[in-house]
Protein backbone atom coordinates (compact mmCIF):
# COMPACT_ATOMS: atom_id res chain seq x y z
CA UNK A 1 0.00 0.00 0.00
CA UNK A 2 1.92 3.31 -1.22
CA UNK A 3 2.26 6.00 1.79
CA UNK A 4 -0.15 8.39 0.15
CA UNK A 5 -3.21 6.12 0.57
CA UNK A 6 -1.86 5.45 4.13
CA UNK A 7 -2.08 8.99 5.00
CA UNK A 8 -5.27 9.05 3.30
CA UNK A 9 -6.88 6.15 5.14
CA UNK A 10 -5.26 7.22 8.27
CA UNK A 11 -6.57 10.82 7.91
CA UNK A 12 -10.58 9.28 7.12
CA UNK A 13 -9.69 7.28 10.75
CA UNK A 14 -8.80 10.27 12.54
CA UNK A 15 -11.44 12.24 10.86
CA UNK A 16 -13.96 9.43 11.80
CA UNK A 17 -12.55 9.38 15.02
CA UNK A 18 -13.30 12.89 15.55
CA UNK A 19 -16.62 12.52 14.75
CA UNK A 20 -16.96 9.92 17.77
CA UNK A 21 -16.51 12.16 20.72
CA UNK A 22 -20.20 12.52 20.16
CA UNK A 23 -22.41 9.88 21.48
CA UNK A 24 -23.68 7.49 19.13
CA UNK A 25 -28.23 7.26 19.28
CA UNK A 26 -29.35 5.83 22.60
CA UNK A 27 -25.85 5.80 23.75
CA UNK A 28 -24.67 7.84 27.34
CA UNK A 29 -21.85 10.33 27.20
CA UNK A 30 -20.34 8.18 30.07
CA UNK A 31 -20.82 4.50 27.42
CA UNK A 32 -19.56 6.82 25.27
CA UNK A 33 -16.37 8.14 26.82
CA UNK A 34 -15.64 4.81 28.14
CA UNK A 35 -15.81 3.72 24.51
CA UNK A 36 -12.86 6.10 23.70
CA UNK A 37 -10.89 4.51 27.00
CA UNK A 38 -11.31 1.26 24.85
CA UNK A 39 -9.85 2.22 21.99
CA UNK A 40 -6.91 4.17 23.22
CA UNK A 41 -6.32 0.97 25.68
CA UNK A 42 -6.34 -1.07 22.68
CA UNK A 43 -3.65 1.04 20.66
CA UNK A 44 -1.40 1.43 24.35
CA UNK A 45 -0.34 -2.10 24.34
CA UNK A 46 2.84 -2.18 25.86
CA UNK A 47 5.11 0.50 24.72
CA UNK A 48 2.55 3.58 25.31
CA UNK A 49 0.69 1.63 29.00
CA UNK A 50 2.86 4.53 30.87
CA UNK A 51 0.89 7.08 28.86
CA UNK A 52 -2.69 5.21 29.29
CA UNK A 53 -2.20 5.32 32.93
CA UNK A 54 -1.19 8.94 33.10
CA UNK A 55 -4.19 10.03 30.52
CA UNK A 56 -7.40 7.48 30.61
CA UNK A 57 -6.50 5.22 33.96
CA UNK A 58 -5.77 9.19 36.03
CA UNK A 59 -9.13 10.45 34.39
CA UNK A 60 -10.88 7.34 36.01
CA UNK A 61 -9.58 7.53 39.35
CA UNK A 62 -8.92 10.85 39.81
CA UNK A 63 -6.19 12.95 40.91
CA UNK A 64 -5.26 10.45 43.53
CA UNK A 65 -3.38 8.77 41.29
CA UNK A 66 0.18 10.12 40.67
CA UNK A 67 1.51 11.11 37.46
CA UNK A 68 3.03 8.05 36.51
CA UNK A 69 1.63 5.92 38.81
CA UNK A 70 4.31 7.35 41.03
CA UNK A 71 3.85 9.56 44.27
CA UNK A 72 6.01 12.99 44.26
CA UNK A 73 9.29 12.00 46.30
CA UNK A 74 9.38 14.79 49.36
CA UNK A 75 13.41 15.48 48.37
CA UNK A 76 12.76 15.53 44.67
CA UNK A 77 15.17 18.89 44.51
CA UNK A 78 18.18 17.30 46.21
CA UNK A 79 20.96 17.34 43.43
CA UNK A 80 21.88 13.06 44.81
CA UNK A 81 18.41 12.13 43.45
CA UNK A 82 17.53 14.09 40.16
CA UNK A 83 21.21 13.33 38.96
CA UNK A 84 22.36 11.04 36.09
CA UNK A 85 24.72 11.08 33.32
CA UNK A 86 23.72 12.35 30.14
CA UNK A 87 23.31 9.99 27.63
CA UNK A 88 24.42 9.60 23.67
CA UNK A 89 20.57 8.76 22.57
CA UNK A 90 21.46 8.86 18.68
CA UNK A 91 24.22 10.33 16.96
CA UNK A 92 23.60 14.00 17.48
CA UNK A 93 20.64 13.48 19.99
CA UNK A 94 21.73 13.15 24.22
CA UNK A 95 19.18 13.27 26.72
CA UNK A 96 20.05 16.27 29.19
CA UNK A 97 17.12 15.32 31.80
CA UNK A 98 16.75 14.14 35.06
CA UNK A 99 16.89 10.89 36.56
CA UNK A 100 13.68 9.14 36.89
CA UNK A 101 12.10 9.97 40.24
CA UNK A 102 8.43 10.54 39.60
CA UNK A 103 5.57 11.36 36.74
CA UNK A 104 6.34 14.75 36.76
CA UNK A 105 10.20 14.39 36.52
CA UNK A 106 11.63 16.59 33.21
CA UNK A 107 13.91 15.51 30.44
CA UNK A 108 15.82 17.48 28.34
CA UNK A 109 17.11 17.53 25.00
CA UNK A 110 20.42 18.42 23.20
CA UNK A 111 20.54 18.64 19.34
CA UNK A 112 24.57 18.94 18.08
CA UNK A 113 24.67 19.84 14.55
CA UNK A 114 27.06 21.12 12.29
CA UNK A 115 26.58 24.59 13.33
CA UNK A 116 25.55 24.49 17.09
CA UNK A 117 23.00 23.20 19.31
CA UNK A 118 19.28 22.77 19.51
CA UNK A 119 18.39 22.73 23.05
CA UNK A 120 14.73 21.49 23.80
CA UNK A 121 13.69 22.34 27.58
CA UNK A 122 15.89 24.00 30.49
CA UNK A 123 14.09 21.46 33.42
CA UNK A 124 14.60 23.60 36.45
CA UNK A 125 17.07 25.71 37.29
CA UNK A 126 19.24 24.13 39.68
CA UNK A 127 18.82 20.82 37.75
CA UNK A 128 19.43 22.66 34.24
CA UNK A 129 22.77 23.80 35.99
CA UNK A 130 24.08 20.71 37.55
CA UNK A 131 22.36 18.53 34.14
CA UNK A 132 22.72 20.71 31.09
CA UNK A 133 26.04 22.62 31.98
CA UNK A 134 27.51 19.75 33.91
CA UNK A 135 26.37 17.36 31.38
CA UNK A 136 27.81 19.34 27.93
CA UNK A 137 30.90 19.23 30.51
CA UNK A 138 31.23 15.53 30.72
CA UNK A 139 29.97 15.13 26.99
CA UNK A 140 32.50 17.45 25.97
CA UNK A 141 30.29 20.12 24.14
CA UNK A 142 30.44 23.94 24.85
CA UNK A 143 27.14 25.87 26.07
CA UNK A 144 28.68 28.69 23.70
CA UNK A 145 26.85 26.46 21.02
CA UNK A 146 23.73 26.43 22.38
CA UNK A 147 22.69 28.55 19.19
CA UNK A 148 18.30 28.19 19.57
CA UNK A 149 16.21 26.79 22.80
CA UNK A 150 12.50 25.24 22.06
CA UNK A 151 10.56 25.34 25.22
CA UNK A 152 8.23 22.93 24.33
CA UNK A 153 5.44 24.75 27.01
CA UNK A 154 5.41 27.63 29.87
CA UNK A 155 5.54 25.22 33.04
CA UNK A 156 8.50 26.16 35.54
CA UNK A 157 9.82 22.34 34.98
CA UNK A 158 10.31 23.32 31.50
CA UNK A 159 11.88 26.32 31.45
CA UNK A 160 13.52 27.36 34.76
CA UNK A 161 16.77 27.31 33.18
CA UNK A 162 16.12 29.55 29.93
CA UNK A 163 17.24 33.04 31.49
CA UNK A 164 20.07 32.24 32.86
CA UNK A 165 21.00 30.60 29.59
CA UNK A 166 19.70 33.41 28.04
CA UNK A 167 21.62 36.16 30.16
CA UNK A 168 25.23 33.91 29.65
CA UNK A 169 25.37 32.68 26.05
CA UNK A 170 22.94 34.49 24.21
CA UNK A 171 20.65 31.53 22.38
CA UNK A 172 17.37 32.47 20.44
CA UNK A 173 14.67 31.24 23.00
CA UNK A 174 11.46 29.73 20.94
CA UNK A 175 7.85 29.10 22.76
CA UNK A 176 4.18 29.44 21.77
CA UNK A 177 3.03 32.50 22.25
CA UNK A 178 0.16 32.37 24.24
CA UNK A 179 2.61 30.63 26.95
CA UNK A 180 4.79 34.07 26.80
CA UNK A 181 1.39 35.80 27.99
CA UNK A 182 0.50 33.20 29.96
CA UNK A 183 3.80 32.65 31.98
CA UNK A 184 4.06 36.81 31.80
CA UNK A 185 0.97 37.09 33.24
CA UNK A 186 1.02 34.47 36.05
CA UNK A 187 1.34 35.39 39.72
CA UNK A 188 2.37 32.21 40.89
CA UNK A 189 5.20 31.19 38.40
CA UNK A 190 7.90 29.50 40.38
CA UNK A 191 11.29 30.46 39.35
CA UNK A 192 13.12 32.53 36.99
CA UNK A 193 11.21 33.74 33.90
CA UNK A 194 12.96 33.53 30.65
CA UNK A 195 12.96 36.92 28.78
CA UNK A 196 10.28 36.89 25.81
CA UNK A 197 11.96 36.31 22.67
CA UNK A 198 10.31 34.62 19.54
CA UNK A 199 6.88 32.80 19.48
CA UNK A 200 6.40 29.38 17.52
CA UNK A 201 4.75 29.52 14.20
CA UNK A 202 2.63 26.51 13.45
CA UNK A 203 4.42 24.33 10.55
CA UNK A 204 7.74 26.36 11.23
CA UNK A 205 10.95 24.94 10.13
CA UNK A 206 13.90 25.61 11.90
CA UNK A 207 17.03 24.72 10.02
CA UNK A 208 20.60 24.85 11.85
CA UNK A 209 23.15 23.99 9.72
CA UNK A 210 22.60 20.04 8.52
CA UNK A 211 19.29 19.71 10.94
CA UNK A 212 15.68 20.89 10.17
CA UNK A 213 13.44 20.66 13.12
CA UNK A 214 9.73 20.81 12.03
CA UNK A 215 7.49 22.85 14.60
CA UNK A 216 3.73 22.20 15.11
CA UNK A 217 1.21 24.29 17.42
CA UNK A 218 -0.34 21.42 19.79
CA UNK A 219 -2.37 23.15 22.28
CA UNK A 220 -4.02 21.07 25.29
CA UNK A 221 -1.52 20.42 27.73
CA UNK A 222 -1.29 24.17 27.88
CA UNK A 223 -2.76 27.04 25.28
CA UNK A 224 0.76 27.10 23.55
CA UNK A 225 2.54 23.87 23.63
CA UNK A 226 4.48 22.73 20.80
CA UNK A 227 5.72 19.39 19.56
CA UNK A 228 8.16 18.73 17.24
CA UNK A 229 9.54 16.20 14.43
CA UNK A 230 13.56 16.05 14.81
CA UNK A 231 15.63 14.48 12.38
CA UNK A 232 18.27 11.57 13.77
CA UNK A 233 21.07 9.35 12.59
CA UNK A 234 21.91 5.93 14.52
CA UNK A 235 25.34 4.95 13.35
CA UNK A 236 24.13 7.00 10.29
CA UNK A 237 20.85 5.35 9.76
CA UNK A 238 18.87 8.14 9.30
CA UNK A 239 15.36 8.21 11.37
CA UNK A 240 12.68 10.33 12.47
CA UNK A 241 11.66 11.41 16.53
CA UNK A 242 8.11 12.65 17.27
CA UNK A 243 8.31 14.86 20.66
CA UNK A 244 4.86 15.16 21.64
CA UNK A 245 4.72 18.51 24.01
CA UNK A 246 2.33 18.08 26.84
CA UNK A 247 1.28 14.42 27.76
CA UNK A 248 -1.51 15.63 30.15
CA UNK A 249 -4.79 17.25 29.24
CA UNK A 250 -4.55 19.83 31.70
CA UNK A 251 -5.41 23.29 29.64
CA UNK A 252 -8.19 21.93 27.27
CA UNK A 253 -9.22 18.28 26.83
CA UNK A 254 -11.11 18.66 23.75
CA UNK A 255 -8.14 20.67 22.03
CA UNK A 256 -6.02 17.86 23.66
CA UNK A 257 -8.07 15.52 21.60
CA UNK A 258 -7.82 17.35 18.33
CA UNK A 259 -4.55 18.27 18.29
CA UNK A 260 -3.35 14.68 19.28
CA UNK A 261 -5.10 13.50 16.43
CA UNK A 262 -3.90 16.05 14.02
CA UNK A 263 -0.17 15.18 14.83
CA UNK A 264 -0.50 12.06 14.37
CA UNK A 265 -1.70 12.44 11.37
CA UNK A 266 1.38 15.03 10.30
CA UNK A 267 3.57 11.75 11.93
CA UNK A 268 1.66 8.95 9.61
CA UNK A 269 2.25 11.02 6.47
CA UNK A 270 6.23 12.12 7.72
CA UNK A 271 7.01 8.48 8.62
CA UNK A 272 8.41 8.91 12.42
CA UNK A 273 9.22 5.82 13.54
CA UNK A 274 11.21 7.23 17.21
CA UNK A 275 8.58 8.80 20.45
CA UNK A 276 10.27 11.51 22.58
CA UNK A 277 8.36 13.20 25.56
CA UNK A 278 9.09 16.22 28.23
CA UNK A 279 9.02 13.59 30.64
CA UNK A 280 11.33 10.19 30.86
CA UNK A 281 8.27 8.14 32.24
CA UNK A 282 5.96 8.91 29.21
CA UNK A 283 8.40 7.66 26.66
CA UNK A 284 9.93 4.86 28.92
CA UNK A 285 13.31 6.63 28.81
CA UNK A 286 13.74 5.23 32.37
CA UNK A 287 14.39 1.44 30.74
CA UNK A 288 15.39 2.96 27.44
CA UNK A 289 18.27 4.93 28.49
CA UNK A 290 19.49 2.11 30.78
CA UNK A 291 19.25 0.23 27.25
CA UNK A 292 21.33 2.51 25.10
CA UNK A 293 23.87 2.65 27.84
CA UNK A 294 24.42 -1.44 27.82
CA UNK A 295 23.91 -1.82 24.04
CA UNK A 296 26.30 -3.95 21.98
CA UNK A 297 27.78 -3.12 18.57
CA UNK A 298 24.55 -4.82 16.01
CA UNK A 299 22.63 -4.23 18.89
CA UNK A 300 18.97 -2.23 17.78
CA UNK A 301 18.38 1.16 19.12
CA UNK A 302 15.51 0.99 22.08
CA UNK A 303 14.03 4.23 21.48
CA UNK A 304 13.34 2.82 17.21
CA UNK A 305 9.67 1.67 17.91
CA UNK A 306 8.12 2.12 14.43
CA UNK A 307 5.54 4.77 13.03
CA UNK A 308 2.62 2.49 14.14
CA UNK A 309 4.15 2.52 18.00
CA UNK A 310 4.57 6.47 17.20
CA UNK A 311 0.37 6.92 15.84
CA UNK A 312 -0.33 4.16 18.48
CA UNK A 313 0.78 6.59 21.01
CA UNK A 314 -0.89 9.28 19.79
CA UNK A 315 -3.84 7.77 19.83
CA UNK A 316 -3.91 6.75 22.95
CA UNK A 317 -3.36 10.76 23.44
CA UNK A 318 -6.75 11.50 21.45
CA UNK A 319 -8.86 8.64 23.31
CA UNK A 320 -8.51 9.57 26.29
CA UNK A 321 -8.64 13.29 26.33
CA UNK A 322 -12.06 12.49 23.90
CA UNK A 323 -13.41 10.46 26.77
CA UNK A 324 -12.62 13.50 29.13
CA UNK A 325 -14.81 15.65 26.90
CA UNK A 326 -17.81 13.44 27.55
CA UNK A 327 -16.81 12.51 31.50
CA UNK A 328 -16.90 16.10 32.95
CA UNK A 329 -16.86 15.13 36.30
CA UNK A 330 -14.36 12.44 36.31
CA UNK A 331 -12.52 15.08 34.07
CA UNK A 332 -12.94 17.73 37.02
CA UNK A 333 -11.41 15.02 39.49
CA UNK A 334 -8.39 14.30 37.08
CA UNK A 335 -7.93 18.37 37.62
CA UNK A 336 -8.01 17.64 40.99
CA UNK A 337 -11.09 19.77 40.62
Amino acid sequence: MSRNLNTIIGMVLAAGVMLAAAPAPGQSQRAAGLAHIEAARHAAKYDNAVLFDHTCARLLVGADLPFGRIPRPIDDRDPANYKTDPVRVFDNLYYVGEKLQWGATPSAWAVVTSEGIILIDTMFEDSMHDLILGGFEKLGLDPADIKTILLTHGHSDHVGGARYLQENYHPKVIMGGPDWDQMEQSERFRGPKPARDASAVDGQKLTLGDTTISIFLTPGHTPGTISLLIPVTDNGTPHLAALWGGTGMQYDAAEYSKQAARFRGIVAEAGADVILSTHPQLDNSDVKLPLVKKRRSGDPNPYVVGNQVVEDYLTVAHECAAAATLMPDEYAAYLGR
